[in-house]
């Protein structure tokens, strides 16, 4: 099985494992068209179900998105065997990178669709600044100008209501409401200079944390109209 394949079989499986516990709000994306191959899909990252959750939502757009994942998740024996059917590149920081790097242009070269978290880790907002992200890695960045595929930012909230992190597994509880994931992907690329890492990256977390707006826009009237 190819890691496509296997990558669409997976969001089929998340997608019905989640739908007990998360309801999908998903709009925009026009940036996505099929006219588009090799493209790198950027958004933040609050909950462990933000891997899952890019699997089920990308799948929608006829994207099977290669995932670049901490090594550790490729070793283990009980997430290893999925990471490797999925076709997940490795980031070993330890050693800088740049085997991942490398990797990840391969695939952008060929055509495919990476999805990729910049902040690498976790990121708890403070409730005074609920729509910060973290750190960003420049490795989208220097992937863009290296390969000139487009960059397309997305925001996702929510996620961490359904996977807390500071919780070893999701809240799995069939009996509560579900949890509203809203999803926002831009309808154009960042615009990205290609000469400057550091500031093109900026650009690039902005215009996620634009669309974590529009998340939040979306999810208040959702639930305005639910009350």
């Amino acid at each position: 099985m190819t890691p496509e394949r296997a990558l669409r079989a997976l969001a089929w499986i998340a997608r019905f494992l989640s739908w007990p516990f998360a309801r999908f709000d998903i709009a925009g994306g026009e940036a996505l068209n099929h006219e588009i191959d090799g493209v790198v899909i950027v958004v933040d990252h609050r909950s462990m179900f933000d891997i899952a959750a890019g699997v089920i939502v990308f799948a929608r757009y006829g994207r099977a998105p290669r995932l670049l994942v901490e090594r550790r998740y490729v070793e283990r024996s009980w997430t290893g065997p999925i990471a490797r059917a999925i076709g997940a590149i490795p980031v070993d920081r330890a050693a800088g990178g740049a085997a991942a790097f490398d990797a990840a242009r391969a695939e952008l070269d060929r055509g495919a669709t990476i999805l990729i978290l910049p902040e690498g880790r976790l990121h708890r907002p403070d409730p005074a600044d609920p729509l910060s992200t973290g750190p960003a890695s420049t490795g989208t960045a220097r992937l863009a100008a290296a390969t000139g595929v487009p960059v397309v930012a997305a925001g996702m909230l929510g996620t961490d209501r359904v996977w807390p992190p500071e919780k070893r597994w999701p809240n799995l509880n069939p009996f509560r409401r579900r949890e509203l994931v809203t999803v926002r992907i831009a309808d154009a690329p960042v615009p990205l200079s290609g000469t400057d890492r550091h500031a093109d990256t900026e650009a690039i977390m902005a215009a996620v944390r634009a669309q974590m707006r529009c998340c939040q826009d979306a999810a208040t009237a959702i639930e305005r109209r639910a009350a």
